[in-house]
């Protein structure tokens, strides 16, 4: 057993969620100084081409990661920039609700087809005869306007992969795990935030805790506890 810590950034090279909202704003800033110039007539553009902004944010999840959010997001942005360069004749208010159902929809499939994908991971290899070490299904939260806690590992089991569920909807769920487990971050976000320690200490034969789920304007925070210290 390797008896020297190994600091690791399980998701590290993952870029967060909001950086295509900075550079969304920095776009925006920047259009609103060549107006204020006088170079260019920032809000003719931005009535005619706004929905170029959701062609990128679908474009971005779909690169990341998340094609089925991805794809419906790049659906709505073209139909949408359809609509302002007058090539179809839709009226916008008409879409605000059902694009929001829509993407929320797509979003919750996104997150059910990641978990579905995890579990059978685990089904087959358990049924390959992985013995100790092998990844299990961990337990899971929902909290819709509230909060819920989950707590991993206190079973004093040892697996090599626990796949754990969390959805936020409008709540916060705080997910304890122990220490030296090393976290990888899965979990669909839409306009939500998933905080997880930045510097994890762990051995190369930890286990791991893969988060699954979504966050629907809410947030998932994730922090490491001492059992032996009776940390929970």
């Amino acid at each position: 057993m390797t008896t020297q810590d190994q600091r690791t950034r399980r998701g590290g090279g993952r870029l967060d969620g909001a950086v295509p909202f900075g550079l969304g704003l920095i776009a925006l800033g920047g259009l609103l100084a060549l107006d204020n110039l006088e170079v260019l007539d920032a809000g003719a553009l931005l009535a005619g081409w706004w929905p170029v902004a959701l062609l990128v944010a679908g474009l971005w999840w779909l690169v990341t990661g998340s094609p089925v959010l991805g794809g419906v997001i790049l659906v709505i942005g073209a139909l949408l920039l359809a609509s302002t360069q007058e090539l179809v004749e839709v009226e916008l208010g008409r879409l605000v609700f059902p694009g929001l159902l829509v993407v929320v929809g797509g979003g919750l499939l996104q997150a059910g087809i990641r978990v579905r994908r995890a579990r059978f991971e685990v089904l087959a290899a358990r049924a390959g005869g992985s013995g100790s070490g092998a990844p299990v299904v961990g337990p899971s939260a929902t909290a819709v306007f509230g909060d819920a806690r989950l707590l991993v590992g206190e079973d004093g089991s040892d697996p090599g992969r626990v796949v754990v569920t969390a959805t936020s909807v409008f709540g916060e769920v705080s997910v304890e795990v122990p220490d030296g487990w090393g976290i990888e971050d899965r979990i669909t976000r839409i306009l939500g935030d998933v905080k997880v320690p930045r510097s994890q200490v762990a051995y190369p034969e930890s286990p791991v805790v893969v988060l699954h789920g979504l966050v629907l304007f809410g947030d998932v925070q994730v922090r490491y506890v001492d059992l032996a210290e009776g940390g929970r």
